[in-house]
């Protein structure tokens, strides 16, 4: 059964009710079966044994010509009761026997019905004036009925009292359970309604809103601080997935473009050679040629975004103990090598052995190495150093050219992100280069650093952490 905590609260106090009502009525019927009972003790106790006398019922109401004035006197005193008798005679015939002293009674209102036609009974019945009642015990005897009755005023007032108790103890009780369910309805229910209304704002779709959470201390609160917590968790979630989509999007639309243009130059010479217009051998071999350019870029293009995509797929990394210091002393010999007109010095310092990936790293460092060369001008000075400490390891490239404005530097390591607006391909790669090296960096726990100022230079910084990250990293 489904029922509202507020239900279930009425519910309860009206079942609570319904067991006060029930004990009330128990407890006054047994009180009162109790009293009466002592009553009927009291009567038989009291009443004269006349069921197996012969002689006729004596009239107590006279003096007896035998007795002396001290009997008289005693007689007198022990009649001071409540206690009241009458007679019955077989000839219809009803006499007083004895009247209640200390207060104006009435006789009671008896009636030849009411009489057993032998032994005895008790009933109760009211006074002829209905202003009292009596306990009546009748006994058959032998000549007629013995009544015997003493008010029961006293016992009928303490029954109402008990009664009166009852029922405003209950009232009591009830106010106070109602007060009580009030109090928890209000301090239970309340956080649980706003908690709804929340959750139908977050179900419409905002996830900035939050649940009041209340006193920390009750289950309320810490359930609004759950909810809280969870709904933290689902709204960066979202935004990651979004912000995963956007970078997705722009991905694809960039890797497009980049596509386009060596797709473009291959197929229009082509076309160009199919309808005849490269019929000159001079042409038709520089029509190869840029075929050709093209067409190793594309494949570069495309292997970069291969590598991203299989580091996307979080595959591990062979770790081992790699010396970063002999890596870039190796990337400035394969440098010199290129452009023999660089001055590019090696400088190390500490123990410079991290656990990593070799291959990796080797690639990273080649590929900022190479863009140093790339992107300044020839005889543009590069330093590479390297610097251990207990933390991990530091592996700069900096150099002397032109450098960019920081704004620009901070951006570098996007995917397809060319500095010149214009997506120039001069000295321009496929814009994966730098993506691929903080992928890779972070794939090892470690971080890419770059500062930059025009005029100045350029340094790229690669800190890789000297112990194995806890969560397993990736390679391609």
């Amino acid at each position: 059964m489904n029922l509202s905590l507020r239900t279930r609260l009425i519910v309860g106090i009206a079942a609570v009710a319904g067991v006060l009502l029930i004990v009330s009525v128990i407890v006054t019927q047994t009180t009162r079966a109790q009293l009466i009972e002592q009553v009927d003790d009291r009567l038989a106790a009291f009443s004269p044994k006349y069921v197996d006398r012969s002689e006729p019922v004596p009239d107590y109401s006279q003096p007896r010509p035998d007795d002396s004035p001290d009997d008289r006197d005693r007689d007198e005193r022990e009649r001071v009761s409540d206690v009241f008798e009458g007679f019955f005679g077989d000839d219809g015939e009803y006499r007083t026997l004895f009247q209640p002293s200390g207060g104006d009674y009435s006789t009671p209102d008896l009636d030849a019905g009411d009489l057993p036609a032998s032994g005895g009974s008790y009933f109760t019945t009211s006074s002829v004036d209905g202003d009292t009642t009596y306990r009546v015990y009748a006994q058959r005897g032998p000549d007629g009925t013995l009544i015997t009755a003493v008010p029961i005023d006293d016992l009928e007032a303490t029954i109402d009292r008990l009664m009166l108790v009852e029922v405003l103890g209950s009232l009591a009780i009830l106010g106070a359970l109602g007060l009580v369910g009030w109090w928890v309805v209000h301090l239970g229910i309340r956080p649980i309604k706003e908690m709804t209304e929340s959750a139908e704002r977050i179900a419409d779709g905002d996830l900035t809103e939050r649940v009041p959470e209340g006193s920390p201390g009750t289950e309320a609160g810490q359930l609004a601080g759950a909810l809280n917590q969870m709904l933290a968790t689902i709204e960066r979630s979202v935004d990651e997935q979004a912000a995963s989509e956007a970078r997705l999007r722009r991905f694809v639309a960039d890797a497009s473009h980049e596509l386009r243009t060596p797709v473009t130059t291959i197929r229009g010479y082509a076309e160009l050679y199919r309808h005849g217009g490269l019929a000159d051998q001079d042409r038709l071999d520089d029509a190869m040629r840029r075929t050709e350019q093209e067409a190793a870029r594309m494949a570069r293009l495309v292997e970069d975004m291969l590598t991203l995509a299989k580091l996307d797929e979080h595959r591990p990394l062979a770790f081992a103990p790699v010396d970063v210091a002999a890596i870039g002393r190796d990337a400035a010999h394969d440098a010199r090598i290129v452009a023999p007109d660089r001055i590019i010095d090696v400088a190390s310092s500490g123990d410079a052995v991290v656990s990593g990936d070799d291959d990796r790293i080797r690639q990273v460092v080649a590929n900022v190495v190479g863009n140093a060369v790339v992107h300044t001008d020839p005889g543009t000075p590069i330093h590479i150093t390297t610097a251990g400490d207990d933390q991990g390891v530091t592996l700069t490239v900096r150099d002397e050219g032109g450098g960019m404005p920081q704004d620009v530097a901070d951006r570098v390591t996007e995917r397809f992100f060319r500095a010149d607006p214009s997506r120039t391909r001069h000295r321009g790669g496929s814009g994966l280069g730098l993506a691929i090296v903080d992928a890779t960096v972070a794939a090892h726990g470690g971080t890419v650093t770059i500062d930059s100022q025009p005029d100045v230079g350029t340094a790229v910084s690669l800190w890789f952490p000297r112990v194995r990250p806890a969560v397993a990293a990736t390679t391609p």
